[in-house]
């Protein structure tokens, strides 16, 4: 059933359609919004509304439909379809359409995993780049055929410019030939008809010799062809005809192409003026902060935090308000003028509407609304002054035709009903409407200050009440709506507070009855409490926003905190391992240098090669990496063998005996470097020590026999093949980065690390074991790796090592 005209007026369907066409992007969607017919099936405005949807997610992650450059030309496509031949405008209008419709057809299709239903949409979308490439190509940003649009046209151009050329160079010697100059108007040469001509006195036409082309308005100047000018001037007409006939040909063959593909284009500028439409809605809603209502068949309201649409976009203070009916139900709305009960009326109207349009509504997601088959409003004045009808009889006549037109499905939104007579009257006739329509299933809701309506809630559980506040204190309305309380209309209050004399108020009270005047004391009562419990669960909600902001600052403050700390440790450990490359450069120095000295090195130059070793094993034991060690056992200089595992606690290092005890003092080896250390300072590893068979009790054995119980080394993994030149490593724990599961930035950070630690501890070759999976991590490590300095080269694990999951790499010396 059509929405009448008059439900749309009453409720400013109008003004919310001028909102929605203001949206778009395209003149046609702007008319197809403007005169948007509502959807006759419930399935079709729910196809409808999680469209807009999907359109809003895709706004949501900035990927908008990019609906530019898409003109209305379905008139020009009706005349290709004729074989009629467009013009430049036109064809360029088309082929930009078409490339238009392309370019979102491919968008949509990138967005299809998000947006499936708006992917089916652009199947509609035809994408001829054979069609529209060519023709843009063609034409240059003047709108003009460029010379290459055909292997003919920049010729024929060229000669019209040659023909040209050689008229202008006669004309000139023309004019400055002395049995023509002294003839002649001025020394200047001009077209008349397209043919080149010169200005000739009146009185010297006869002197001469040529075609005369018209006079000035004067009738002192002919404008003649001279004789001999006239063969070239031919030349150049036929010239431009070729031109001119070359050009139509290309616009004839490019209105081919169009008309080829007419069909298609015409199917997908309808897809793209649907997708605008919908593009056009969601940024409505968007505006509108609206949510996807639930659509039911059953004609329920149950609308949460609904706001009025019109005064959104207006941006006028507008309350969001609850507003709850059941199937076939009435609600009555009551309280005092100026309250907000015809904007509770309105809004819902409206939101029905949007239902009935497929448009997400102004409310909370979780909103539902019934399916409504028809939408029957009395909002204003029904007086007619053409038919002689008075508010109450227009009114009268539209309560009759509602009626007839009562049943389940259909919503009534009446203000103020059968108000403008007697009020006894009145609100009796009011009470059998809405008792007829509740007989007929019909839902609805009015607003009224008839008492006898707010009565009938409390014998028939087909009617509720609810109520508007209004702050009598401040004579200022709440706008708020209260559901399951009638209200007050707050007449005597409202008089008392404006200051009607107190003798005439009280006398009002009396004629009112006391029962009745206690009734609207007692009302107005439950409002202010209402209110003010409402006032202080307004403030609840202030502080538990402003508790959670506090919240959300903390938790911002702890993470720049943690982010500053994190940058900090990368400073400290950028400095640590500059420090340790120095020492170590420094090492390999004292290296070179005794052994290019080995055979003639001074007892100077050894002191002096101890002073460098030693400076260095500070600065590498000085950042060396602190670790947590486990409890280790005292040892003496007796205990001391050579290969045994110790712990140095003051370094947080782990370690073996590389010489047995000298004044108290060992050699423990560090990884690729040497320490001399005190006895005192080390400990034995118990853990290590025991798997490799060492003990403190054991009997001090000679240097030979102390070289053979060295820790035996581990089972070693197969020795893995190296570069030509290099000698081959096995893969260890120690010598292995697991990187599986790491995000890309985390697993490079641990990469240059690990190389750092690696290169301190001298090992040649390292193995980083990433996995395969999309091998996006793969990538990033390699990346890293060609362009670190401290690395000779890398490969690819091969079949044995771990394949294409792991990666070899050597370092530099």
């Amino acid at each position: 059933m059509a929405i009448s005209e008059r439900t749309k007026h009453d409720l400013g369907w109008r003004q919310l359609t001028e909102a929605w066409a203001s949206r778009t992007a395209t003149s046609q969607a702007a008319q197809t919004v403007a005169a948007f017919p509502f959807f006759a099936e419930m399935a079709a405005a729910q196809t409808q509304v999680a469209l807009i949807g999907e359109v809003r997610t895709l706004g949501a992650k900035d990927a908008w439909l990019p609906l530019g450059g898409i003109a209305d030309i379905e008139a020009v496509l009706a005349r290709v379809k004729k074989a009629a031949a467009l013009d430049p405008e036109q064809l360029i209008g088309v082929a930009t359409t078409a490339r238009s419709l392309g370019r979102l057809r491919k968008h949509l299709n990138t967005h299809a995993e998000v947006a499936p239903g708006l992917a089916a949409i652009a199947a509609e979308l035809v994408d001829v780049p054979h069609l529209y490439h060519p023709i843009l190509e063609a034409f240059g940003t003047d709108g003009r055929l460029v010379d290459h649009a055909s292997e003919v046209l920049g010729g024929l151009r060229r000669a019209v410019v040659h023909v040209k050329t050689t008229i202008e160079r006669r004309l000139k010697e023309l004019i400055e030939d002395p049995r023509y100059a002294s003839f002649l108007q001025d020394a200047y040469f001009t077209q008349r008809d397209d043919r080149y001509v010169l200005p000739v006195r009146s009185d010297g036409k006869g002197f001469v010799p040529g075609i005369v082309h018209g006079s000035s308005q004067s009738g002192q100047t002919f404008f003649v062809e001279p004789q001999e000018m006239v063969e070239l001037n031919n030349k150049l007409t036929i010239a431009e005809c070729d031109v001119a006939d070359e050009e139509r040909r290309i616009y004839a063959k490019f209105s081919g192409w169009i008309a080829e593909e007419a069909d298609g284009l015409a199917a997908g500028t309808i897809a793209a003026e649907r997708l605008d439409v919908l593009q056009a809605a969601a940024k409505l809603a968007e505006d509108l902060i609206a949510a996807p209502p639930e659509i039911v068949a059953s004609p329920v309201v149950e609308l949460l935090h609904a706001r009025h649409p019109l005064l959104l976009l207006a941006q006028r203070r507008c309350v969001a308000n609850d507003v709850t009916i059941a199937a076939g139900k009435t609600l009555i709305i009551s309280g005092p003028n100026a309250g907000g009960k015809s904007v509770a009326l309105k809004t819902t109207g409206l939101c029905a509407l949007m239902v009935r349009a497929g448009l997400h509504v102004p409310a909370e997601r979780g909103s539902k609304l019934g399916w409504f088959v028809d939408v029957r409003t009395e909002i204003g004045d029904s007086q007619n002054l053409e038919h002689n009808l008075s508010t109450f009889s227009g009114h009268l006549i539209h309560l009759h035709e509602a009626l007839g037109q009562a049943r389940s499905g259909v919503l009534f939104l009446i203000d103020e009903i059968a108000v403008g007579t007697d009020p006894e009257q009145g609100a009796a006739l009011a009470q059998a409407v809405l008792e007829a329509w509740a007989e007929a299933g019909a839902t609805a809701i009015v607003t009224t200050h008839y008492e006898r309506l707010k009565l009938m809630a409390t014998d028939d559980d087909r009617f509720i009440n609810a109520s508007v506040g209004f702050d009598f204190a401040r004579l200022a309305p709440t706008f708020k709506l209260h559901l399951g309380v009638p209200g007050s209309s707050g007449a005597l209050t409202l008089a008392k507070t404006l200051g009607l004399s107190r003798r005439v108020v009280e006398r009002a009270e009396a004629l009112l009855g006391g029962t009745r005047v206690r009734m609207e004391e007692l009302l107005q009562n439950v409002s202010s409490q209402r209110e003010k419990l409402e006032d202080e669960r307004v403030a609840l909600v202030r502080e538990l926003a402003q508790l959670q902001r506090e919240r959300a600052t903390i938790r911002q403050d702890r993470q720049r905190i943690a982010e500053r700390f994190e940058k900090q440790q990368r400073h400290v450990h950028g400095d640590a391992v500059a420090a340790l490359k120095s020492a170590r450069s420094e090492l390999d120095d004292v290296r070179t240098t005794l052994r290019t000295k080995a055979a003639a090195a001074s007892a100077d130059d050894m002191v002096a090669a101890k002073r460098r070793v030693v400076a260095a094993t500070a600065t590498v034991a000085k950042h060396e990496p602190k670790t947590a060690l486990p409890p280790g056992d005292p040892l003496t200089p007796a205990a001391v063998r050579v290969g045994m595992p110790v712990l140095i606690p003051k370094l947080g290092a782990r370690g073996e005996v590389a010489s047995l005890p000298q004044k108290g003092e060992v050699t423990v080896q560090l990884g690729g470097m040497q320490m001399v250390l005190k006895v005192g300072e080390l400990l034995l590893d118990r853990h290590r020590a025991a798997s490799a068979g060492h003990a403190s009790s054991k009997a001090t054995a000679s240097p030979a026999a102390n070289q053979s119980q060295r820790r035996p080394a581990a089972k070693s993994a197969p020795a893995i093949a190296a570069p030509p030149g290099e000698r081959a490593f096995a893969r260890t724990p120690d010598s292995t980065l697991d990187v599986r599961g790491m995000r890309g930035d985390e697993a490079v950070a641990q990469l240059e690390k690990f190389i750092d630690d690696s290169m301190l501890a001298e090992r040649g070759v390292i193995f980083i074991l990433h996995g395969v999976g999309t091998g996006a991590l793969r990538t990033q490590i390699r990346r890293e790796l060609a362009q670190a300095a401290s690395v000779a080269k890398f490969r690819a694990g091969e079949a044995g090592e771990g394949g294409d999951g792991i990666t070899v790499a050597w370092l530099a010396d």
